[in-house]
């Protein structure tokens, strides 16, 4: 991938993130969707689908961004925690995530996951030929307020 190519997907994600609009307004199959993974008190590590398709969202001060190229991290497979609370948007491929407790979702190009699990037992990704950049947020910041445009 060119530096062309990445600053553009960068850019990109900062606009969908920045002005709160989503590719797509539909909810289905075929618009993009977010995940929430998150660890509870006990430990374990669990996944949900939050509602992203009807709400104006606001401006989230503080992200820092990264790239992450087509080769999946060493020991993603196994169960392992994010190090920072932070957005993955998926822009080219195909991710499998599982949580501890056995939830699993598939992530399509255009996909959002917003992984908070710092702490518990973890989460596994498996990555086809896939392609993310990672949306770091501040502290304090509410994913669930945010998708409701509070």
């Amino acid at each position: 991938m060119t530096t062309a190519m990445k600053r553009t997907m960068f850019g990109l994600a900062a606009l969908v993130l920045a002005a709160g609009v989503v590719m797509s307004q539909q909810k289905g199959p075929d618009g993009p969707r977010l995940y929430r993974v998150w660890s509870d008190a006990k430990g374990d590590t669990h996944l949900e689908e939050i509602d992203i398709t009807t709400k104006g969202r606001v401006l989230i001060p503080g992200v820092v961004m990264n790239y992450s190229g087509n080769t999946p991290p060493a020991g993603s497979e196994k169960l392992h925690n994010t190090s920072n609370r932070q957005f993955a948007i998926t822009v080219y491929g195909q991710i499998d995530v599982e949580t501890s407790d056995g939830t699993k979702a598939h992530l399509r190009t255009g996909d959002m996951s917003f992984v908070e699990d710092v702490t518990g037992k973890g989460h596994r990704t498996m990555e086809k030929n896939s392609q993310s950049v990672f949306v770091r947020v501040p502290e304090g910041f509410d994913v669930k307020k945010w998708a409701a445009g509070q």
